[in-house]
């Protein structure tokens, strides 16, 4: 599972690299684009599209006839049975292509939050860093909590906090210049890694590198999972919160994505004779 996360990373490395250092709304508006443009096809294709058309006819008909016979009430209960019946069959045409588009569309999001979710640490600013141990008396032993290591440009302020039973330990790190760092925790007999990102252009970042798994990996593919017998159950660095100010109005990213996602589906849906 680390190499196909290492291929997509890669793959979305490259298609946001132009917009790494201009408004993170411009590679907002082209990872929605694309999601459309995905998404489009593959419901198309896996969606019985006459169905679709015809069920839509049915209930746009039984509620043209509310509005002219709204003086026969039986005439207006039935028309409404008949509007709950096809919408029911429509939200069952809809419910194959929907789970088709699941899949591609969870992971452009997982991608994409990846890189506007958090934003990298800025020269001067601090991060708490939390390893949470699986089997905290085993590796730590002889009251030790592991111990942390920095790269040059970054520094740890702090000793070692434990809690929770030894078996969360916390440390505060500073940032002193820009650049991609491999911050380690090492143990008696094996060390872990996490990379730390110090600068201001719209990069991957991973807050958490978890244990092996499937679900971990699908979830955090940012870095490689750690082995099942790390004894680590995961390593994390709390960045800050990334935001994207649009006409002076702050909102989160994911917010902005399902209205450009929307919009563009709609301006798309004739181009690509699609029903929805």
């Amino acid at each position: 599972m680390n190499t196909i996360n290492s291929i997509i990373n890669s793959i979305f490395d490259l298609f946001f690299s132009p917009f790494s250092s201009i408004d993170p709304i411009y590679g907002l508006c082209a990872v929605s684009f694309l999601t459309t443009v995905i998404m489009l096809p593959i419901f198309k294709y896996t969606s019985d599209q006459k169905a679709i058309r015809r069920t839509k006819s049915r209930i746009m008909g039984h509620l043209l006839e509310v509005r002219l016979f709204k003086d026969d009430i039986r005439t207006v209960l039935s028309a409404q049975k008949n509007m709950l019946k096809y919408n029911m069959i429509y939200l069952k045409h809809m419910l194959k292509p929907l789970i088709f588009v699941m899949l591609p569309v969870v992971m452009i999001i997982i991608q994409t939050g990846l890189r506007y979710e958090y934003r990298p640490l800025a020269p001067g600013e601090t991060a708490i860093v939390k390893v949470r141990l699986n089997k905290a008396d085993k590796l730590t032993g002889n009251g030790g909590s592991g111990v942390l290591i920095s790269p040059e440009g970054l520094k740890i302020e702090t000793p070692p906090l434990r809690v929770n039973g030894g078996e969360e330990v916390y440390w505060r790190i500073r940032a002193e210049k820009k650049g991609v760092y491999d911050l380690k925790f090492r143990m008696p007999d094996k060390e872990i890694s996490k990379r730390v990102v110090v600068g201001e252009k719209l990069t991957r970042i991973s807050p958490k590198v978890l244990e092996g798994g499937l679900l971990n990996s699908f979830l955090y593919p940012g870095e490689p999972s750690l082995n099942e017998d790390s004894g680590v159950e995961y390593f994390e660095v709390i960045y800050p919160y990334g935001s994207i100010t649009i006409f002076g109005w702050k909102t989160h990213w994911l917010v902005l994505f399902f209205i450009l996602s929307l919009a563009f589906g709609f301006l798309l849906l004739k181009p690509f004779r699609v029903s929805v």
